[in-house]
This record gives C-alpha cells, structure tokens and sequence, in this order.
C-alpha cells in the first residue's frame, strides 16, 4: 500500500474527528455531560477538521493522481465516517486519541515518502 494513501485516511479519519469534538453532544460525550467546547475551541477543532480532510484530498491527489485520487478520498472518507461513527457510538474516548495518533503517524508516513 502506498504510504500517501495510508496518511490520506488517517488524516480524513483525524478531520473528521476534530469535526466532531466540535459538536456540543460528541464532546460531552468525552469529557462529561453538560460540558460544551468554548467558541474559541470550537472554532480550533472545525480549523483543524477541515485542514485534515484538505490534507486527505492532497495525500490520495499525490498518491493516484487527479483521475481517481477523488475516488480514493472519497472511499477513505467514507471508512473513516464508519470508524469514526462506530467508536463514536461505543467507545468514544477513544476516537480522539486514535485522531491525534492518526495525525502525528500521518506526518512520518508523508516524510518517509519524501524520502524514499
């Protein structure tokens, strides 16, 4: 599997989570009920969501090319959305640790395809 391929859903897979924590209910449901982001956050987590799903496009544009990256982002979108929705829904302090893991795992994947 080509390495931009794998940064790409783990980067779609991080947007969306970032998206997420951005919604009153998804973020009670990690830190505590009755609990809400504060606008300034609100705003960080729907900053970093969207560059994450634009850094998804890029990483299966560069890996497949203008002709079926979209495809493939849309594929990776679609099984990050599971994922995401199925953590979500039964361990949901889980989704953002696994997004930030995703995102910092998706930096060295880009940089040991610059390298190689």
């Amino acid at each position: 599997m080509n390495l931009l391929i794998l940064a790409g859903a783990l980067l779609a897979y991080g947007g969306l989570v970032a998206n997420g924590l951005s919604i009153d209910r998804h973020y009670a449901d990690i830190h505590g009920r009755s609990k809400e982001p504060a606008p300034r956050l609100r705003r960080r987590y729907r900053s970093a969501g969207w560059l994450g799903i634009v850094l998804s496009l890029a990483a299966c544009v560069a890996a497949r090319g203008w002709h079926t990256g979209p495809v493939l982002w849309c594929g990776l979108l679609t099984a990050a959305a599971i994922a995401l929705a199925l953590l979500f829904q039964y361990r949901p302090a889980l989704a953002p640790r696994l997004g930030w893991a995703g995102a910092m795992v998706s930096v060295l994947l880009v940089a040991l395809h610059a390298l190689a």
